[in-house]
């Protein structure tokens, strides 16, 4: 490998462009004999002449056409690397891979990435994941810069974790069952009906299994989905009481498809939150995204309820 420094090889790269060894020198800020010293040494390590010096300046040898050729193509792909991280660094250009799930996708992610895309729309955004744990191990393999999930979150060593929404769990029914409606119920009444929600393996299963453990119930719901979304057509067609993040129920209760029921116990907040690698550095993109999801948190009231 050769054992000579970056200053040489730009010192080689001016003259032969400018054919000169003055001109070298204004052109790099620097003395004329510190042009003239990084050639020698070039050369001294090379074994051969690069320039000869004529009554029209500096001109390279066959020597230095052939090396010439190499330095060309190093510095020109040194000048676009340059060039594209100015780019990146100004927002004009990169890529952002996030993990995330369904909660966290439909009503908080996806306007973030509409506005944060408005500001820059260059910037490319991929978007993986499903479950909470999937998304996290993306975040774990190096193969998403970050991930938007909601809580709680399982193998979480070795990341750093920031809470940037809080949101409520509620209990949904359809048209079909007056008797819960327009009166407080309690947890143990609810699981006498049918019951719909998540699928085990799942943070937000994980959630509820415990907090009903903390009633002194062991909660069995009759039906298990992957997805909250895939809940409500079951509440729809009054299969179930339905156990969904508030924001999937909104717009059914606004337009009186479902009733929350009102319980005796509310359920504790839970929160949508970014997730990242702590040993890992983010990119300058991942970095900017999560400020820029931070800044418009800070100008809301945080807590997602239905009104």
């Amino acid at each position: 490998m050769l054992d000579f420094n970056l200053e040489y090889l730009r010192a080689f790269y001016y003259v032969a462009n400018l054919e000169s060894t003055t001109k070298a020198a204004t052109a790099l800020f620097i003395s004329q004999p510190a042009i003239t010293r990084s050639i020698r040494k070039l050369e001294h390590h090379l074994g051969c002449a690069l320039f000869v010096r004529t009554s029209k300046g500096m001109k390279l040898t066959n020597e230095g056409e052939a090396f010439y050729k190499h330095v060309t193509e190093a510095f020109d792909g040194l000048m676009s690397g340059e060039k594209e991280l100015q780019r990146m660094a100004s927002f004009e250009s990169g890529r952002l891979k996030i993990g995330t799930t369904e909660t966290a996708l439909y009503d908080f992610l996806l306007p973030k990435i509409e506005r944060f895309r408005e500001q820059f729309p260059n910037v490319h955004i991929d978007i993986m994941g499903g479950l909470t744990p999937e998304a996290v191990q993306l975040v774990h393999s190096g193969n998403a810069d970050l991930a938007v999930v909601v809580t709680p979150v399982r193998d979480q060593e070795g990341l750093t974790l920031k809470n940037v929404r809080s949101f409520n769990d509620v209990f949904i029914v359809g048209t079909g069952y007056p008797e819960l409606t327009n009166r407080v119920v309690t947890a143990r009444e609810i699981c006498k009906y049918p019951v719909v929600t998540i699928e085990k393996g799942t943070s937000s299963r994980d959630f509820l299994d415990h907090w009903f453990k903390e009633q002194g119930i062991l909660f069995e719901p009759d039906y298990n989905v992957r997805t909250s979304s895939m809940i409500i057509p079951f509440v729809m067609r009054n299969l179930a009481v339905g156990i969904v993040p508030a924001m999937f129920a909104d717009n059914f209760i606004k337009n009186g498809n479902m009733t929350r029921l009102q319980l005796d116990k509310e359920m504790p907040h839970r929160h949508i939150s970014i997730l990242y690698k702590r040993s890992k550095s983010l990119s300058l993109l991942g970095r900017k995204f999560i400020d820029f999801v931070s800044d418009e948190e800070m100008d809301q009231s945080g807590l997602y309820e239905i009104k």
